[in-house]
This record gives structure tokens, C-alpha cells and sequence, in this order.
């Protein structure tokens, strides 16, 4: 459970790291709209683990800090694509697109971790199994979908909006999946409602524009001159003053 919470907290990560190197606007709205999008994600997590299993965890400890260095390195890595990617794929900027630097994320992946494989299967610490068609159906499928789809439809969003709307935008899946759950015919209990709600508040919070709090004080707050009031009439200045004084100077 601590570790929901703490992976739960990259969202507020993304937005103190966006702060800093970004120089995105502190406001006390996004950092509550952040801080309820985690607490919808930690109530659910919650519910679920009060009605799932009971069993302890073998060294919480050391899954604690490996949550919240895994919440650091996102909130790092969406902060980099952000500052480094261009906002459009423009080729003539010299940087990588989108679509290069996934594409690139995925080979040297591969290259990096094959190694690591072979060597666990060739030991018999984890073998290689083969796969029938549907379960290799399903792999690729699953593959394209949410390794391929989504992290490209995320990344776009990072470039977008901001980086705290696309990190706090991955606590939607909370209410997708009460709603999913509710279509399937497994009804969400009473704690799952609230999380949803809270996440949808917070994710609402976050996108409101700040524009619309000061265009409000703007309409509000009329600059006066010193030693003028508003039952003053408004002074019309005429070129006609400027033009007889030269008049008279050329006679």
C-alpha cells in the first residue's frame, strides 16, 4: 500500500521539478488539484487493499525507496521531454522528434536488457517459454497498444499542455476504471466513488487557466491619475494648442 502511495506522489514531483526548471507559475490551486488527484488514487488503493489480501510485504523498506526513486525519475524524465523535444515534429530545429526518440528508446532497450536475458535463461533462472498464437496475439497487441500508443499519446500531451497535466492526467484511470467496472457488472464500493471524484476535481483544478484569475482583477482595478477621481470628466487633448504656437512663431 505505501507503495501506491508513493508512486501515487510523481505527480507532485512533476509539478515542484516543473517549478524549478520549467519556471512553470506556482499557484496554490494546482498544488491542491495535485494533491487531490494523489489522494483520489491513494483512497482507491486503500479500499482495494482492505477487501484484497492480507499478506506482508517480505522487505518494505527497501520497496518504499525504490517507489519513490521510480516517482523522482518520472517526474525527471517528463521534465526533460518537455525542456529538450521540440513542440511539433520540425526537422529544421536540429532536435528529435516524438516518434525518433521512442523509436530510439525501444532499440536501445532492446540491445541494453537482451543480454540480461540470455543470460537468465541460460542459467534456468528465468527460461524462455514458447508462446502459442494467442498468447502471442496477445503480447503484440499489448505491446502496440500501451507500449506504443500510449506513451506516444502521453509524450504529445507533455509537449502539448504541460508537464503536470500530462503526469496528473494519468490518475484518470481511477474513474475509467470504476466506470469500466460498473459496465462488467462489479460494482465499485462507496470508496472507489470517492477517489474518482476527488481525481476529476483535481484534474479540473489543474487545467483551469490562470488567465481567467487575472483578467478578473484587471476589469476590477482602474488606474487613476494622481489628484483625478471618477466623477472627473474625461480631458481631451486637441493638436489645435500645438499648431497655433507654430503659427505664431513662423509670423
Amino acid at each position: 500500500m505505501s507503495n501506491t502511495i508513493l508512486s501515487s506522489s510523481s505527480s507532485l514531483f512533476t509539478f515542484l521539478v516543473s517549478v524549478i526548471f520549467l519556471g512553470e507559475k506556482f499557484t496554490w490551486l494546482k498544488l491542491v488539484s495535485v494533491l487531490l488527484c494523489m489522494s483520489g488514487t491513494i483512497i482507491v488503493s486503500l479500499g482495494d487493499s482492505e477487501s484484497n489480501s492480507t499478506a506482508t510485504a517480505k522487505n518494505p523498506l527497501l520497496g518504499d525507496v525504490l517507489s519513490l526513486i521510480s516517482a523522482v525519475f518520472c517526474a525527471v524524465y517528463i521534465t526533460l521531454l518537455r525542456k529538450k523535444l521540440p513542440d511539433d515534429d520540425d526537422e529544421s530545429s536540429g532536435r528529435f522528434s516524438m516518434a525518433q526518440l521512442l523509436g530510439f528508446l525501444g532499440l536501445f532497450n532492446f540491445f541494453i536488457f537482451l543480454p540480461g536475458a540470455l543470460i537468465l535463461n541460460f542459467t534456468k533462472r528465468e527460461r524462455f517459454n514458447v508462446l502459442t498464437s494467442k498468447q502471442l496475439g496477445l503480447v503484440v497487441g499489448k505491446g502496440l497498444l500501451d507500449n506504443v500508443l500510449s506513451d506516444y499519446l502521453w509524450a504529445k500531451a507533455v509537449l502539448l499542455t504541460t508537464t503536470t497535466v500530462a503526469s496528473a492526467g494519468l490518475t484518470i484511470q481511477v474513474p475509467l476504471a470504476a466506470i469500466v467496472d460498473s459496465l462488467s457488472g462489479n460494482k465499485p464500493s462507496f470508496t472507489d466513488f470517492i477517489g474518482a471524484v476527488a481525481v476529476m476535481v483535481g484534474f479540473a483544478g489543474i487545467n483551469i487557466p490562470l488567465e481567467m484569475f487575472y483578467r478578473s482583477k484587471e476589469t476590477s482595478i482602474i488606474e487613476l491619475e494622481p489628484g483625478t477621481s471618477f466623477t472627473d470628466p474625461p480631458q481631451v487633448v486637441s493638436d489645435s494648442i500645438g499648431v497655433d504656437s507654430s503659427e505664431t512663431l513662423v509670423s
